[in-house]
């Protein structure tokens, strides 16, 4: 059986601060996919509210009547 060795300084090459440090890349991919997302749903939802529904308003009067049916 074999015991696990303490890490040594110079078994380290590098260590990287900050968010996602020391992870793989898909991890910073997944990260990046779900700001992506999370800012395109705000940005999506901003878009709708700003489209609110606006009553209908007829312009020119009324539309012309169709004198085909009529004659039939």
């Amino acid at each position: 059986m074999s015991r696990a060795r303490p890490v040594r300084p110079e078994d380290v090459r590098r260590v990287r601060p900050g968010h996602g440090a020391n992870c793989s890349s898909i991890g910073s991919v997944v990260d990046t996919l779900f700001a992506t997302a999370a800012v395109g749903a705000a940005l999506f939802a901003a878009v709708m509210a700003a489209l609110e529904t606006e009553p209908v308003t007829v312009v020119g009067g009324d539309p012309p009547e169709d004198d085909e049916e009529d004659a039939l």
